[in-house]
Parts: structure tokens; sequence; C-alpha cells
């Protein structure tokens, strides 16, 4: 049985049978094989429906033909602006960034709204395609989001998909810092990349035996996050505190290789 919040005020949901109770019910309830028979049933279909629509999405998106259609969508306004975020047309080709110019999604509200959007193909090594994440250019509140049905923050973004992870990892909250971090600042490192501070266990887990690990959150993280990302590996894991978000740091405050590096010999 499942609760959600403190006495007096739980709700409760049994798992086995979907029986639900208001926190201002008395119930007693007894095990009834039918209705958890119908239950399971429902959720077996429930997950199989999922499954069904991750193949069909998975098929479509990890097509090279489609990514490349996407890449093709790039104007030249478009190029100049990810440049000056750090990302090279180069690195944009060697990444498959592209463009979508109507992405539909659904925002806080629930209400459907469209925006023209940048798309990251997320690629884990030899370039297996794992997920399709869209940076919108029309919503300030929330710049990015996955394609729907493929998940995000199960997963973990290679900065250079071609290449193993090798023993000395770097870890940042997002993919335009690590990609930032790996071009212009990082050497000697494979740079990956998580969607938020709490969804590092991807990451975390595929280099849990690297012999050096550091961490970049963004400024002001969850201590909890930090704790709970230093614990998998404490002798070997270490958090890199900046008083920006590291691709900032590169484009407004003047980091550089030379200087991160030698902030990365500080780190205990």
């Amino acid at each position: 049985m499942f609760v959600d919040h403190e006495w007096p005020l739980q709700n409760g949901f049994c798992d086995m049978c979907g029986l639900q109770i208001k926190a201002w019910q008395k119930v007693r309830a007894q095990y009834d094989p039918a209705r958890f028979a119908a239950f399971q049933a429902q959720r077996d279909a429930e997950e199989a429906q999922r499954v069904a629509r991750r193949i069909e999405k998975m098929a479509q998106f990890s097509n090279r033909e489609v990514q490349e259609e996407a890449m093709h969508r790039l104007t030249l306004s478009h190029i100049d602006w990810l440049e000056s975020q750090g990302i090279p047309q180069g690195v944009q080709e060697y990444l498959r960034i592209g463009f979508t110019p109507d992405k539909a999604y659904y925002n806080k509200e629930r209400e459907l709204m469209h925006s023209p959007a940048f798309t990251f193909p997320w690629f884990n090594a030899d370039f297996e395609f794992k997920t399709m994440q869209y940076r919108l250019t029309n919503d300030t509140d929330r710049r990015y989001i996955f394609e729907d049905g493929l998940g995000g923050g199960q997963h973990y973004y290679m900065t250079e998909p071609d290449r193993p992870i090798s023993d000395k990892v770097i870890i940042c909250e997002g993919v335009k810092k690590a990609i930032v971090t790996q071009f212009w600042l990082a050497e000697g490192f494979t740079v990956l990349a998580a969607s938020s501070a709490n969804t590092f266990d991807a990451a975390l887990e595929a280099t849990k035996n690297c012999g050096l690990r550091y961490l970049i959150f963004d400024p002001a993280p969850n201590d909890y996050f930090q704790r709970k990302a230093v614990a998998t590996n404490p002798k070997t894991t270490r958090i890199v505190r900046l008083p920006y978000k590291v691709d900032d740091g590169w484009a407004k405050y003047g980091l550089d290789r030379s200087i991160f590096h030698s902030l990365l010999e500080t780190v205990i």
C-alpha cells in the first residue's frame, strides 16, 4: 500500500489491485482476485502500449535520414546562433544538431503549444541513438523538452559518441554546457551530460569504474543531489563549484582551457 502524505492526510493506493483510499475515508478491504486480475491486465496493456510507442519512436528518430533532414533545416542564422553559444558548425554537423519549424508540446497547464526548436539527438557509444531533446525558441519558461515516449532522465549524452568513455570524465548539467566544456575547456577527458541535477544516475552508472570524475552542476544546486552523486564513488568523484554556468563562464567571464584546468586541480 502506497501513501503520499503524513498522517492524518494520507491518501492510499494499492499497487496490486488499484484500490484508492482518500485521507478522510475509513476502508476495510479484502483481497479480491478478480479485481487484482483486472487491474493487472490493465497495467500490462498500458505497458505494452508504452513499449510499442517507444519502438515506433525509436524507429522514426534513430533513422539517419530523419536526423539529416533536421540538420538540413538549419539556416545560416541558426548556425550563427549555435556558434555564438559555443558550438562551431563542424561540431553541429558531427553531433547531428538540427532544427524543426514546429514542435508540438504541452505546457505546465497541459495546454497544447507549438514552437520552433533546435533538435539535439542523444547518442551513446558508436552513435547509438537514445532519445531526442528539443531546445524550444518560443518558450522562456520551458526551454528544453524530450520527445514523448523516448524518455530523457534515464539517459546520458556523449559529446564524442565515436569514442569510448575514458578513465577521466566530466559530467555536466545540460547538453549545451557539456558541448562547450568538451570543445573549448576540457582536454584529455570524456565529457557527458545529464538533463538536470536530479538525473545524473545514468551517467554515474556508466562511469562508476572510472579513475576520476568531475561533476559540474549549475550554480546553487540541491545539496542532496550533490551528496547522492559523490556517494556513488567518493574516492574518485569531485564537485566543481562555479559562480556561473560553465558555458556562461566561457562566453561571458573569460573562462578558458588554462583557467578551467587550473580550477580542476584545486578541487578536493
